[in-house]
């Protein structure tokens, strides 16, 4: 089985350093210790507390898959990490190499490293070209491949503020059982209306406004060439990977998506959109991932940096990869707190509840996908973050070479939302994007449960419900805090609730008195022999404060709980003894955060 596990202590912050476990454990390894008991039952026992750790996670990598969403993976960092690092440490080959996401203490650095001319030019130190690939300046990021041998060296350099591993992110793939195969990618000559825009935009449609609002699409690219797209200037465009080419989409998951937003309305071709005037609006294009559906992190991170550089006030991502990055929040977090960027990501096609990154971070709107019926669709992933559901079921789009195509995902419910967000945004240029995603939150049609639920958070995306909201309103009502998902918004009636299918996935918002500990599981086929205990010791003895078993096979589990500051240790057991096998699986330790 798969296992993350998080501790968080909000006592008190006062710096952070990202470090890979076979470089914790030379120096320091009485903090964590993993061993096989000579009975049948094997465990991992992790002491934290003593040495005041304030965040911890750690993964058991079970061997890689393809593309994690077609084969129900839930996207974590470490399972991409397969084969960095193996459980015995780092390899003594100095030819082998990683790749990492570098955040420095002074956004100087990163002019250093392109100017070749400092000292502290951490790059030309260690990376394997002699040069960095810059993420982002503001945030103080870049992305380099050093020799792992030098890992530990770049984690002691006085000039770098954290280190972490950089993670592959891919589209979230069609849903192709649910596709429709009559007429799949080829030609329309009569203009079609996708019954998705019907749904977030019925008539009498809520007309574009008259200022233009940019959207950037981070995604594969973007066929500038198609009739039924607006075509666009070579400088409305960014690649973060040489020889690839923000106008070329090799895979069409770009396209499709940046059609629903924004395909041509009314010139009898294809189909229309939310925004068929594209003199009412403007596209950025950010090529976040390769022609083959793939890409890093840094990849993307350093896409979202250029469409904010450029102008965008919504950012529109139908991808995911990786788990929770502390880089990549703060990262989000500016652009959403500082630069006033509306982001929105697709919440995910596993059909469970994992969180899936980046749409589960609480500066960005994670997107559920419905049929046309309005029903969840099976493929959608449910948790406390969704907060909007759109469209996704059989969608008509735009894709390469004037073709249109069928295809399902939340993918395809993200850039309805996105597209909903410039419409009702051309009216009310003034209000901020905290007030646009309230407004489209705070109108959306409820679903499911009564009030904001796990399945649609608080419902379908209603353009015309989000305008009459915001006539109402106007823009000088208060948002409140970031905290994405059912605790988003301030103006909503209704509190938040589950549905009534799904376990809850966090415990009470109640302040925490001690640490908040998290616990992410990705169960085996044998979910009856998986077990976990928290301990304390007191006055001699240890008590169990938290613990958990009788876990259904293949599912995905999400603990929050309160635990005491003296809580110490946590034990996972596997009572068959086959469930980990650290001689032949990799071993990745992600994010330690001091204190």
């Amino acid at each position: 089985f798969f296992f993350l596990f998080l501790i968080k202590n909000y006592a008190s912050h006062s710096g952070a350093l990202d470090v890979g476990l076979y470089h914790v454990l030379p120096q320091c390894s009485y903090l964590i210790s993993i061993f096989s008991s000579a009975r049948t039952e094997h465990h991992i026992h992790m002491r934290f507390t003593s040495f005041n750790v304030a965040a911890l996670a750690a993964a058991l990598l079970i061997g890689s898959t393809h593309a994690g969403f077609p084969d129900e993976d839930d996207g974590s960092l470490s399972r991409h990490l397969t084969g960095v690092i193996n459980s015995d440490g780092p390899s003594d080959d100095d030819g082998d190499t990683i790749d990492l996401i570098v955040k420095y203490k002074n956004q100087d650095l990163i002019s250093f490293i392109t100017s070749h001319s400092h000292d502290c030019n951490i790059a030309e130190k260690y990376d394997i070209d002699k040069k960095g690939r810059e993420i982002s300046r503001k945030h103080q990021l870049e992305a380099i491949t050093i020799k792992k041998s030098n890992l530990e060296d770049i984690q002691k350099d006085p000039d770098v503020r954290s280190v972490e591993f950089d993670y592959k992110v891919h589209i979230l793939p069609a849903m192709h059982s649910y596709d429709v195969e009559a007429g799949e990618g080829e030609p329309r000559l009569l203009e079609d209306t996708p019954y998705g825009i019907d749904l977030v935009n019925p008539a009498p449609r809520l007309a574009q406004g008259n200022n233009k609002i940019s959207v950037c699409v981070v995604d594969t690219g973007y066929d500038n060439n198609h009739e039924d797209l607006p075509h666009l200037n070579s400088v409305d465009g960014f690649s973060s990977y040489p020889g690839q080419y923000w106008s070329h989409d090799g895979h069409g998951h770009g396209s499709h998506c940046a059609g629903t937003i924004g395909a041509i309305g009314g010139n009898e071709k294809g189909v229309t959109s939310v925004n068929p005037d594209p003199g009412k609006f403007s596209f950025f294009i950010g090529k976040g991932l390769t022609d083959n559906g793939w890409g890093t992190g840094s990849g993307v991170l350093a896409a979202v940096q250029k469409c904010v550089d450029k102008g965008a006030k919504i950012i529109s991502m139908s991808l995911g990869g990786g788990d929770y990055s502390s880089m990549a929040n703060d990262q989000y977090s500016g652009h959403y707190e500082d630069d006033g960027v509306l982001i929105i990501a697709a919440a995910g096609n596993s059909g469970n509840s994992a969180y899936s990154y980046p749409a589960s971070y609480a500066s960005v709107m994670s997107v559920a996908a419905v049929d046309s019926n309005k029903n969840k669709a099976s493929f959608s992933q449910f948790n406390d973050q969704v907060e909007i559901a759109g469209p996704g079921v059989s969608i008509q789009s735009t894709i390469p070479g004037n073709k249109y195509a069928s295809w399902s995902g939340t993918s395809m419910a993200a850039p309805h939302v996105a597209g909903v967000a410039a419409l009702v945004w051309s009216h009310f240029p003034n209000c901020s994007n905290k007030q646009i995603r309230e407004a489209l939150i705070a109108s959306a049609q409820d679903l499911g449960a009564d009030g904001c639920d796990h399945d649609y958070g608080f419902g379908l995306v209603d353009a015309k419900g989000a305008y009459d909201f915001l006539s109402e309103k106007g823009c000088n009502f208060p948002t409140g805090d970031t905290q994405g998902g059912c605790y988003q918004c301030v103006e909503c009636t209704s509190s938040p609730t589950s549905s009534p299918t799904v376990p809850p996935t966090t415990s009470s918002p109640t302040p925490c008195a001690g640490k908040t500990f998290h616990l992410k599981l990705k169960i085996d086929s044998y979910g009856g022999e998986t077990s976990w205990k928290v301990t304390r010791q007191h006055n001699n003895n240890v008590n169990i404060v938290k613990s958990g078993s009788g876990y259904a096979s293949n599912s995905v589990v999400h603990v929050e709980e309160c635990i005491p500051n003296d809580a110490c240790t946590f034990e996972i057991f596997d009572s068959h003894g086959d469930g980990k096998s650290f001689r032949h699986h990799s071993l990745i330790y992600h994010y330690i955060q001091q204190c």
